[in-house]
């Protein structure tokens, strides 16, 4: 299965890979993954680019199972999120209406997190 790109169809992949999701008004990180129990946390009132983002990232804390988070994890959840969320052909179609990474982010409808790591790994 390939998810779309909305909350909605990522929450259905989460339950597709074993986990729940949950939203948290008083989470002080944008989204949180507990290794063991399976279970994302989100924090509540973001914007649908931020929460779409943010859980395909914590998607990928799920994939590779990681008990912490450090830079070069963070790194490779962002990689996995793009690959995840970033179609090659919509990504170049974005790019020829406006190269700076807010504009494509803003077209693809996620964040410039994505869009850097999309960058990184081109």
């Amino acid at each position: 299965m390939t998810p779309g790109r909305t909350t909605t169809d990522l929450v259905l992949h989460a339950e597709d890979m074993g986990a729940t999701v949950h939203w948290a008004l008083d989470l002080p990180e944008r989204g949180r993954y507990y290794p063991g129990i399976d279970v994302i946390v989100l924090r509540h009132g973001m914007t649908e680019r931020r929460t779409v983002s943010t859980l395909a990232h914590e998607l990928a804390h799920l994939y590779y199972g990681d008990p912490l988070c450090t830079p070069v994890v963070r790194r490779r959840a962002w990689r996995w999120a793009a690959q995840l969320l970033v179609p090659d052909d919509e990504y170049a179609a974005a790019e020829l209406l406006d190269s700076s990474p807010g504009a494509i982010a803003q077209h693809l409808g996620v964040t410039v997190d994505v869009i850097h790591a999309y960058q990184r790994a081109a």
